[in-house]
Parts: C-alpha cells; sequence; structure tokens
C-alpha cells in the first residue's frame, strides 16, 4: 500500500475508490461461503438494490475472484494484490507468520460466522460421534485451534482467547439474519443475481 501510495481503507464504501483498480481480490460467493457471508452482510446493511449498485461498482477495482475465501489475504500478505477482503482471523494468521498486513473491520459494520459441526443421521458409529462432539466443544480441544494458527473466537467462554484472535470490543457486528441468509433458497437466488448483475458485467 505505501509503495502505490494508496489510502488504508476504513470502510465498505472506501473501496469504490477508483485509486484501488486491479488492487482487490475476493473470492466468488458460488464458491465460497467467506465471500457470500460478504454478499448477505452488504445486502443487509444497504437493501438489496443499494448492495448490488456497490457491488457492481466494486467489480471495476477487482483484480480477481478467486475460489478460496481466504485466498486473498495470502495473496495481498505476499504482495499479489493490495487489499483482500477476508474474514478477520485470516488476516491474524497470516499476520502471526510475519506478513505486514493490516486488519480493517468496516466502519459500516461487517457480519460474521458460526463454524458448525454435525453429526449424520443414521451414522454407522453415534456413540463414537457424539464423543467427539462433546469434546470438540471442550477448552482442551478448543485451545489446539490457537497451536495451529487458526484464531476464530473458541465458542466454549473457557478458552482462553488467543491474543491474535479478533475482538468483538474493534469490530462493529450487524445483526446478521443466519436463518435467512443460511437458507438455500435465498442463497441461490441472491448467487444468480450476483452471476448475472456483478460478475457477468465488464469491468
Amino acid at each position: 500500500m505505501a509503495k502505490k501510495k494508496l489510502p488504508i481503507p476504513a470502510c465498505w464504501k472506501d473501496l469504490l475508490n477508483p485509486a484501488y483498480k486491479d488492487e482487490i481480490q475476493i473470492a466468488n460467493p458460488n464458491t465460497s461461503g467467506t465471500a457470500y457471508t460478504t454478499l448477505a452482510t452488504l445486502v443487509q446493511i444497504w437493501g438489496e438494490d443499494q448492495a448490488f449498485e456497490y457491488l457492481k461498482a466494486l467489480h471495476k477495482n477487482v483484480n480477481q475472484y478467486v475460489r478460496s475465501g481466504a485466498a486473498p489475504i495470502k495473496a495481498a500478505a505476499r504482495g499479489e494484490t493490495a487489499i483482500g477482503i477476508v474474514f478477520l482471523h485470516d488476516v491474524a494468521a497470516e499476520k502471526s507468520g510475519g506478513f505486514n498486513v493490516v486488519p480493517v473491520s468496516p466502519c459500516e459494520g461487517t457480519g460474521y460466522e458460526i463454524g458448525s459441526m454435525s453429526i449424520i443421521k443414521g451414522a454407522r458409529n453415534l456413540e463414537n460421534a457424539k464423543k467427539f462432539y462433546d469434546w470438540a466443544l471442550t477448552p482442551d480441544a478448543q485451545k489446539i485451534l490457537a497451536v495451529n494458527k487458526s484464531f476464530q473466537l473458541p465458542s466454549n467462554k473457557a478458552t482462553p482467547q488467543p491474543p491474535e484472535s479478533p475482538r468483538f470490543a474493534d469490530i462493529k457486528l450487524i445483526d446478521y439474519d443466519l436463518k435467512k441468509y443460511g437458507s438455500a433458497v435465498e442463497r441461490k437466488r441472491l448467487l444468480a443475481r450476483w452471476d448475472k448483475d456483478v460478475y457477468g458485467q465488464p469491468k
């Protein structure tokens, strides 16, 4: 950013600055839950039509829609793009690896995800699955995440929070509607509109 004399953005709307043309990378929401969360977040912040107008404008500054949600920050860390739109814990992982990246939580607010587990109905090893589930929710199990440079916030409050992890106090979270935007019907509808109104447009 310094080499190219680019300002550090503070808000979603800052990313529309023409100075960022071909300097922003984000995943494709068809292949990435991270990017779909971004799409659903913007719809909830501004309403659907305004969010899609924003995404069409942002499209001019995007150099690549990659497959993986964490890939944009890896590219930014290695100087392949100036800005990567990712989850904050992915930024923390790159910082912990010694890369000079700066996390930014947008001033308008941001969404989030809740990582989940499921036991498959009719599982052959149901009792073992339940034991694993119970173990995975303990502080001892969740401490393993930070050891492996995975800095999501732990779900068990008794788990020590790694110093690298994002802090809720530093983030303006929106009231993300997990039920609505997690539904297959709403996801399919929004992705179809994104393909047509954003991805399919010239730059």
